[in-house]
């Protein structure tokens, strides 16, 4: 269990700046994922979600998309435990209208490019904006990041 903790903590580090690039670039390091996890199990080739179970990980681009939720809080609820450079990446909605907003939403700016969809900010803000109001309104980042991968249904 040790060896499977190492291999998911290491995905996890920087997966912020990596992870948001292309699926195809990212098959490699899953494709390498999924041979770890059948080789801990002893298991074939038969299913890659089961594998995943066993260990209560996602694949690399599943975790992504539960990371930075997870960063968009930290910056909503306690700013003060991320780095100093993230500090201006989310600008709330009630940062820009003048008028009661009543949702924890987050202010998506516009992108010309695809390339702009994939940016830290945006992205973040993007996947924040899905979430629904009683997920957003959760202070305890344990609590909403368990609530996060049960709503993703992973």
């Amino acid at each position: 269990m040790s060896v499977c903790l190492s291999v998911c903590l290491s995905i996890l580090y920087g997966l912020e700046v990596y992870g948001n690039t292309y699926v195809s670039y990212l098959d490699k390091l899953t494709t390498l994922n999924n041979k770890i996890l059948r080789i801990l199990q002893k298991k074939g080739r038969c299913c890659n979600d089961c594998l995943y179970m066993q260990y209560n990980t996602l694949p690399p681009c599943q975790l992504f998309n539960n990371q930075i939720p997870s960063l968009v809080h930290k910056m909503v609820y306690s700013p003060h435990s991320v780095p100093l450079i993230f500090w201006n990446y989310f600008t709330p909605n009630t940062c820009i209208h003048s008028y009661n907003t009543r949702h924890n939403k987050l202010y998506l700016s516009q992108v010309n490019f695809s390339f702009g969809g994939r940016l830290l900010k945006f992205k973040g803000s993007q996947l924040w904006n899905r979430l629904p109001k009683d997920r957003t309104d959760i202070t305890s980042l344990r609590l909403f990041k368990k609530k996060i991968k049960v709503l993703l249904d992973i």
